[in-house]
């Protein structure tokens, strides 16, 4: 019987932060200890991925399983030039995918757990759309990369809180007045005062009962991002992550993990700049490096 492949997904609110070449790298390790690994690329508005790989023109995109071209996600997979890394390529050339149908993106969902893999990198689109959230809140591993930048810590923290309340938004979808609640709460200015999940979590206590508000609690807690700084240049940088951690444990009551930095690598840089494929990068890198030692983390406590 075929195993179940733990899925990795990377996002983390707007584009620019390096998510995309920390998803290559941790597939591309993964693949590095002979783990068979799919990379996908799931940014359906610019997808990307395959030029990092060096792959120009991609022979199948996520747009021919939607339009039933192929009959499984499977059947997408391009190998790459390292060996156990396959790839599924995003589907940026067709404007009809940028914000797929909700039976669509299910579709897509639902079968990555039936890939011959022993992992899959979802790499995210950016931005905190349904589609992006959905995706992360179904992953094994919800990995959230910012760079230590005030504009990106809020942009991570916000991508970190639409979560949260996606998951509630999902859980309450035949419960009216949890809806209004749950869309009352998002609005950092609402009328009922409610700063954090924990006002949250008593009003829903004080008007449906103990049961359910204990329910929404559990599930509240089965999130877990874990974020990773890139782009870090001393000691202060690596602070970032920190800083989700305490928000979000003070407003979300969730408890994020801090998995380190990834230092700024001009190397690095310049090959993503000239477009070469990020397997030109030196095992010298320190970036390099430090996305090995993530990836070994995040391997060990699988």
């Amino acid at each position: 019987m075929q195993n179940v492949p733990q899925i990795w997904a990377v996002g983390g609110g707007k584009g620019g932060v390096g998510k995309s070449t920390v998803s290559t790298l941790l597939a591309f390790w993964l693949a590095r200890m002979g783990r068979k690994t799919i990379l996908m690329d799931a940014d359906f508005g610019g997808a990307n991925l395959h030029t990092l790989l060096g792959i120009k023109s991609p022979p199948r995109t996520l747009n021919d399983y939607v339009s039933k071209r192929y009959d499984s996600l499977e059947d997408l997979c391009i190998d790459t030039e390292v060996e156990k890394l396959r790839l599924i390529c995003g589907a940026g050339d067709v404007l009809s995918m940028a914000n797929p149908h909700v039976s669509q993106k299910n579709k897509i969902i639902q079968n990555i757990s039936k890939l011959n893999a022993d992992y899959v990198v979802v790499d995210l689109g950016a931005g905190t759309s349904f589609n992006v959230l959905d995706f992360f809140l179904v992953a094994h591993r919800q990995i959230v990369v910012l760079v230590p930048q005030p504009i990106s810590i809020q942009n991570a923290y916000a991508f970190v809180r639409n979560a949260v309340y996606r998951r509630l938004s999902r859980l309450a979808s035949q419960q009216p007045y949890l809806q209004a609640l749950i869309k009352a709460s998002m609005d950092t200015e609402n009328e009922l005062r409610l700063k954090t999940i924990c006002d949250f979590l008593r009003t829903v206590e004080e008007f449906k009962g103990q049961d359910v508000a204990t329910e929404l609690s559990n599930e509240i807690q089965m999130i877990k991002p874990e974020v990773v700084t890139n782009m870090v240049n001393g000691p202060k940088d690596r602070n970032a992550g920190k800083v989700i951690q305490q928000v979000a444990e003070k407003y979300l009551m969730i408890h994020p993990v801090d998995l380190g930095g990834i230092v700024y690598d001009k190397q690095l840089n310049s090959i993503i700049s000239e477009m070469m494929p990020l397997t030109k990068l030196l095992q010298s890198s320190d970036a390099y490096a430090n996305v090995y030692d993530i990836a070994m983390k995040l391997v060990a406590e699988s």
